[in-house]
C-alpha cells in the first residue's frame, strides 16, 4: 500500500494542480470550498465556527423513505424500558431523526407478535419509518438529546435487518362468548360478535371452552341477539361454560419521520416530540382509567351436580366391589326406640354411684385448673419484675461506663 502511494505521488508530481484534482481528487488535509444549495437561512444565521459539522454524501436510492425492520436491544446501563410507539431519536448512518418504533418478537411459527415494552436483557425486532439503509448497518437510539440529563443517555443499540413493507405485526385478541341454547354436540353462542358480518369473517375458526372442549364456528343464526352463531363441539357443553376464541389483530406502525435540526437553532439543543409519560409528568395529569379494565371480584354461584343414578339392571350385573353401597335413610323409628327401658334396683344404684363419681371428678379437675392458672399468673408477674430490675441495673451500668470514659475523675463521686 505504501509503495503504491509513493508511485502515485511520483506520477502526479509534475502534473498541473487542476488536472491532478480531476484525476486523483483532493488530498487528505487540504482545504476545499464546497457550494451548498437549498440551505435554510437559520443555518447561516446561527452558524458557530467552533461547532463541528460533518459533511457526507448519500446515494440516490437512500433519499426515499420506507419501513425498516431491525434487531434492537435496550442498553444495560439505561434505567427505563422502551415503550412501543413512543418517540425515539435514532442515529443511523449520516442521519439523525425521530421516529416511533414498534417492538415485536418472532415466535416459533414465524409470526411477529407485538411487544408493549422491550425485554430487559434480550434482543427483539422493531419496525420504524425511516430512510432506506443497507442491511447490517448499525445504529444507536436516544430518548432525549438534552445535556442536563445525569443518567446514561444511550437507550438502545441495534442493526438493520431488512427493508420490506409486506411484513405484518399482530397482537393477541381473545373474544369471549356464552352459550344461549345447547343441543347434543352443537350450541348457539352469544355475546362474542355484534353482527352476522363479523361471524362470517371468523367462520371456520377454532374455539374452545374453559373445560377444554374444542369446537368450530359454523354460521350465524337469526335466533337471539345480533351476532349469535351456531358452533359444533366435540362433546356436549354446559350452559355455565365460557367459550373463547383466540385471534390475532394486525397492528400498523406509526408513519412518522422528523429529522434532527439542531444546526438550525442558536442553542444547538433540539427537543423533538415528547413521550406520553413526559407530557403527563409536566401537566400533572394521570393516566385515564377504564372501568372495564379494572379487576373485579368474581362471584360465582356454587355448582350443584346431580347425583349419580345407576340403573337397577346395570347395578345387578356389576361385581360386588363396584356396586353402589348407599343405604337409604329410615323414615320410621325402630321398635327399640319405642320400648321403655326399666332398670333393676341394683342397676339403678350402680348408675347413681357412677354419676356421683363423675361429678366429684369434674369438680376436682376444675379446682386444679384454677390453682394452676393462679400459679402461672404469679410466675409471670415474678418474671416481669425480675426483667424490669435487670433492665434498670443494665441501664445504670451503661450510664456509669459512659461517664467513666467521658470523665475518669467522676467515678468516685458517683459511687
Amino acid at each position: 500500500m505504501d509503495k503504491q502511494k509513493e508511485e502515485n505521488r511520483r506520477e502526479f508530481l509534475d502534473m498541473d494542480e487542476s488536472d491532478r484534482v480531476e484525476m486523483q481528487g483532493h488530498l487528505p488535509g487540504s482545504y476545499v470550498r464546497i457550494l451548498l444549495s437549498n440551505v435554510p437561512c437559520e443555518f447561516v444565521k446561527y452558524f458557530d465556527p467552533c461547532y463541528p459539522v460533518l459533511i457526507g454524501g448519500l446515494q440516490t436510492n437512500e433519499e426515499s423513505l420506507t419501513f425498516l425492520q431491525a434487531r434492537v436491544k435496550k442498553h444495560r446501563w439505561y434505567s427505563r424500558l422502551l415503550k412501543s410507539s413512543d418517540p425515539l431519536i435514532i442515529s443511523l448512518g449520516w442521519r439523525r431523526f425521530q421516529t416511533c418504533p414498534l417492538y415485536c418478537m418472532k415466535d416459533q411459527t414465524g409470526r411477529l407478535r407485538m411487544l408493549k415494552y422491550t425485554p430487559d436483557h434480550l434482543h427483539c425486532n422493531t419496525t420504524f419509518y425511516g430512510p432506506i439503509t443497507p442491511p447490517n448497518t448499525g445504529f444507536c437510539a436516544f430518548q432525549s438529546l438534552a445535556r442536563n440529563k445525569s443518567q446514561f443517555r444511550i437507550a438502545a443499540t441495534g442493526v438493520i435487518l431488512d427493508i420490506n413493507e409486506s411484513f405484518q405485526i399482530v397482537k393477541k385478541l381473545k373474544l369471549i362468548g356464552h352459550p344461549s341454547k345447547i343441543f347434543k354436540n352443537s350450541a348457539f353462542i352469544k355475546d362474542m360478535f355484534n353482527s352476522p358480518l363479523e361471524v362470517a369473517k371468523f367462520q371456520g375458526a377454532a374455539i374452545k371452552t374453559v373445560s377444554g372442549v374444542r369446537g368450530q364456528i359454523k354460521k350465524a343464526v337469526k335466533e337471539g341477539p345480533a351476532g349469535t352463531f351456531r358452533a359444533a363441539f366435540e362433546d356436549k357443553i354446559l350452559l355455565s361454560d365460557i367459550v373463547f376464541l383466540r385471534a390475532w389483530h394486525p397492528v400498523e406502525p406509526v408513519k412518522f419521520y422528523y429529522p434532527v435540526v439542531s444546526l438550525l437553532l442558536k442553542s444547538k439543543e433540539w427537543s423533538g416530540m415528547r413521550t406520553v409519560g413526559q407530557i403527563r409528568a409536566e401537566t400533572g395529569s394521570t393516566a385515564p382509567v377504564e372501568y372495564d379494565s379494572l379487576y373485579k371480584d368474581i362471584e360465582r354461584q356454587p355448582h350443584k351436580f346431580n347425583p349419580l343414578k345407576i340403573p337397577k339392571k346395570l347395578a345387578a350385573e356389576l361385581p360386588f366391589v363396584t356396586k353402589p353401597k348407599v343405604t337409604k335413610p329410615k323414615n320410621k323409628s325402630s321398635y327399640t326406640a319405642k320400648r321403655a327401658v326399666i332398670l333393676e334396683p341394683q342397676e339403678r344404684k350402680v348408675k347413681q354411684l357412677l354419676s356421683t363419681l363423675n361429678t366429684l371428678r369434674n369438680v376436682r379437675d376444675e379446682a386444679k385448673k384454677k390453682v394452676s392458672a393462679a400459679r402461672k399468673e404469679k410466675l409471670q408477674k415474678t418474671k416481669a419484675a425480675d426483667a424490669e430490675k435487670a433492665r434498670v441495673k443494665l441501664q445504670a451500668t451503661k450510664k456509669r461506663r459512659f461517664l467513666e470514659k467521658a470523665n475518669p475523675g467522676i467515678t468516685k463521686k458517683i459511687k
